[in-house]
């Protein structure tokens, strides 16, 4: 993930399952606006688990989602992401 690739990197190595909670959690905080109280209307969650997923993100990425920077460096990097895995896929098929 740009912004932070050491970081992020941590994030994405992560269980297949973990990781795909934790993006689906912050692609839908995003999209709600960074409301926690809507992620967990949209996901069907308690407010607990969303908010043990964000302070999860923040201890991966080391950036706090109270910091426009950080949100802005996350978020590209989330709309990155589907390139950069296609990317991967296509060079680790031809190998």
């Amino acid at each position: 993930m740009p912004g932070g690739d050491q970081a992020s990197a941590r994030l994405l190595a992560l269980p297949y399952d973990e990781r795909t909670r934790l993006l689906e959690t912050l692609e839908t905080w995003f999209g709600a606006g960074g409301s926690a109280a809507a992620t967990c209307e949209r996901l069907y969650l308690h407010a607990n688990s969303v908010r043990y997923r964000l302070r999860r993100i923040e201890e991966l990425t080391g950036r706090p989602l109270a910091d426009p920077a950080a949100v802005r460096d996350l978020g590209a990097a989330l709309e990155a992401l589907p390139m950069l895995t296609s990317r991967t896929r296509a060079r680790d098929g031809a190998e």
